[in-house]
């Protein structure tokens, strides 16, 4: 798949929520990321995937130079436990880069002044324990991540496609995002259309004439 099927289809899921992707499937579906704070509308992007294997976060900084305008970048850190390797400095840093938003596998800090910065960051949980600078063992770019939830996992590969929002993360790779998204553009105009009756019935107080239909 080109660059422009690829942009094509992340304009394409900017439409879509992820709770009508989860209507069709579960293949993609990361369990326990949340947004860091409230979430207005749908986030795509190209991912970009870097994973840790100690305190040492030297890669982040590898992948932020790497990553593309708009893309998303995917970090699994895994092995911290309860140590937060993203926080406020990270996130101006991605600004600077012009990505559209952060996944971590793992936990943030710093989550007053992210949500100050108004940049989509979706994580585990939250910590004051951060890491530090170590020369440890050094993590890897553009890895393939095994997000593990329960008997669940899902394979994260850079170039896959992440569809974020105030409901939840799904991660597709470019087949399946291709595929599924006739099913998901059509699925999305029926639930609109009907909400969309609802609530202007609503508004007005017109429900018995609406359910009288």
């Amino acid at each position: 798949m080109d660059k422009v099927d690829i942009d094509t289809l992340v304009e394409s899921y900017k439409d879509i929520a992820t709770s009508t992707i989860g209507h069709l499937t579960e293949v993609g579906y990361l369990p326990d990321i949340k947004a860091l704070f409230p979430c207005t509308h749908t986030i795509v992007g190209k991912v970009i995937t870097a994973t840790l294997n100690s305190d040492n976060t030297e890669v982040i900084n590898q992948a932020l130079i790497q990553a593309q305008p708009n893309d998303i970048l995917c970090i699994d850190a895994q092995v911290l436990g309860i140590k937060a390797c993203w926080g406020a400095l990270r996130t101006c840093a991605a600004i600077y880069e012009k990505l559209a938003g952060v996944i971590v596998i793992g936990q943030a800090t710093d989550s007053r002044q992210i949500q100050q910065l108004g940049f989509p960051v979706f994580a585990q949980g939250i910590s004051a324990v951060t890491t530090f600078k170590s020369h440890q063992t050094q993590g890897v770019l553009a890895s393939d991540i095994y997000y593990l939830f329960g008997s669940q996992s899902t394979l994260i590969r850079s170039g896959d496609i992440a569809i974020m929002d105030e409901d939840g993360v799904f991660v597709l790779p470019l087949d399946l995002a291709q595929q599924l998204l006739p099913d998901c553009q059509t699925k999305h105009q029926k639930d609109e259309t009907k909400f969309q009756l609802f609530f202007e019935a609503y508004q007005n107080d017109q429900l018995d004439a609406l359910f009288k239909r």
